[in-house]
C-alpha cells in the first residue's frame, strides 16, 4: 500500500520529474550544475566542476578552462582535473604551479597568523598532489617520491599516501602499522588514510582493528575504509557483529558495508534488518545490498528516503537509484533536483546527466 505522504511528495517535486522528457530532465540537470559553478561557496563550485568532468561532455571544456583562472585555487585544481577527465591536458600546468608554490619557512617561531597561512597554503598543495595522482596515476610516481622530501610533514604524508594508493608496498605498510598503534589518535588517522587509499590488502588489519577497538571514531573510520574496498568476505564476521550494534552510526556503517558483499550470510542479515527496522537510514542502506540479490525496491521506502530530513539518507537513496530503470528513477531524480541540499541536487544532476548521455 502506498505511503500516505506519497501524493503530497509527488505534488512537491516528484510529479515534476515525471512530466519531463529525458531531454528536458537532462537540460534541467545541466542548468543545476551550471548555476552552482557560479556559487560563492568554493566547495560547491568544486563539486559542480567535478560533475562536468565526470559527464564526459567535451562541450564543457570551454567553461572549465575559464575556471583555471578562478580566484580560488581549489576550484582551479578541480577544473584542471575535470579537463583531464575530458581529455584536455591544459590544466596540468596549473596543478604543478600549486604544488611548487612552497611556503617560506620564515623565522624559527612564526606568528600564529603566519602559521595559519602556511597551513592553508599546504592544504591547497595537498589537493594538488591528490589531483596529480588521480590524473596521471603511475606516471605521477616520480613527482610523489620527490615530494616525500618536502619541507613540510603534511606534504610528505600525502605524497606517501598517494604512493600507497598506487600500490607501493613500503608506503602502504606505514599506514597499516598506524592502525595497530597503541595511540588512539594514530589509529584514527591511520584508518582515515586507509579509507582514502582503499587497497584490498588492508582488509585483514582493519578487520583485526574492528575486533578489539573501543573508540567510536576509530571504528567509524575503519568501517568507512571497509566500505570503499567493496566488502571483502574475510571482513564478514566483524561486519555481521557490528550490524547488531546498539549505536545507530556504527550499525548504519556496518549495514552499508555489508551491502556490497556478495554472500548468503550478508544477504540474510540485510533482509532481517530491512524487515525489522523502521529506521529509514538502515532500510535504504540495506536495500542496496538486497537489490543485488534480486529484491525489487519498495516505492514507499524510496519515498520516505527522499522525504527525510537527512542529507546522508538522500545521498544513499541516490545510490539505490543507480540500480533501477530510468522510468522508475525519473520521478525521484526530478524531486532531488529541487532538494534543499546542494549536495543532493548535484548528486541527482550527475546521475541524470550520465543516464541522458548514455542514451545519446
Amino acid at each position: 500500500m502506498r505511503s500516505a505522504i506519497l501524493p503530497l511528495l509527488l505534488c512537491a517535486g516528484l510529479a515534476y520529474g515525471q512530466t519531463l522528457s529525458d531531454k528536458e530532465l537532462g537540460r534541467k540537470a545541466l542548468e543545476t550544475v551550471l548555476t552552482q559553478i557560479k556559487s560563492r561557496d568554493s566547495d560547491v563550485r568544486g563539486m559542480a566542476v567535478d560533475i562536468l568532468g565526470q559527464t564526459g561532455n567535451k562541450s564543457a571544456a570551454g567553461v572549465l578552462r575559464k575556471l583555471l583562472s578562478d580566484a580560488d585555487r581549489h576550484t582551479r585544481l578541480s577544473a584542471a582535473e575535470a579537463l583531464w577527465n575530458l581529455g584536455d591536458l591544459s590544466g596540468l600546468k596549473a596543478v604543478y604551479a600549486v604544488i611548487n608554490d612552497i611556503p617560506a619557512q620564515g623565522t624559527l617561531v612564526n606568528s600564529p597568523l603566519a602559521e595559519l597561512k602556511i597551513i592553508s597554503q599546504n592544504k591547497i598543495r595537498e589537493h594538488a598532489i591528490e589531483a596529480l595522482a588521480r590524473m596521471q596515476g603511475e606516471k605521477a610516481s616520480d613527482a610523489l617520491f620527490s615530494l616525500k622530501n618536502d619541507t613540510y610533514g603534511s606534504i610528505r604524508d600525502v605524497a606517501a599516501r598517494e604512493l600507497a594508493r598506487l600500490g607501493y608496498a613500503d608506503e602502504l605498510a606505514q599506514f597499516v602499522d598506524a592502525v595497530g598503534s597503541e595511540d588512539e589518535a594514530i589509529r584514527y588517522e591511520g584508518a582515515n588514510m586507509l579509507a582514502k587509499i582503499c587497497n584490498p590488502d588492508t582488509v585483514e588489519p582493519l578487520r583485526a582493528l574492528l575486533g578489539g577497538e573501543r573508540s567510536m571514531r576509530v571504528r567509524i573510520a575503519a568501517l568507512d575504509a571497509m566500505k570503499c574496498m567493496n566488502g571483502k568476505k574475510n571482513a564478514l564476521p566483524e561486519l555481521l557483529r557490528l550490524a547488531d550494534e546498539p549505536n545507530p552510526t556504527i550499525k548504519f556503517k556496518a549495514v552499508a558495508a555489508l551491502g556490497i558483499i556478495r554472500d548468503k550470510k550478508a544477504f540474510e542479515k540485510l533482509r532481517e534488518i530491512y524487515g525489522a527496522t523502521n529506521d529509514i537510514a538502515l532500510k535504504i542502506a540495506a536495500l542496496r545490498g538486497l537489490m543485488s540479490g534480486g529484491v525489487s525496491p519498495d516505492e514507499n521506502v524510496l519515498t520516505r528516503a527522499f522525504d527525510s530530513n537527512s542529507q546522508e539518507v538522500k545521498l544513499e537513496a541516490l545510490k539505490v537509484l543507480r540500480g533501477i530503470p530510468d522510468a522508475d528513477a525519473r520521478q525521484y531524480l526530478g524531486a532531488a533536483l529541487n532538494d534543499e541540499s546542494v549536495s543532493v541536487r548535484l548528486g541527482a544532476a550527475l546521475q541524470i546527466l550520465k543516464r541522458y548521455a548514455k542514451k545519446q
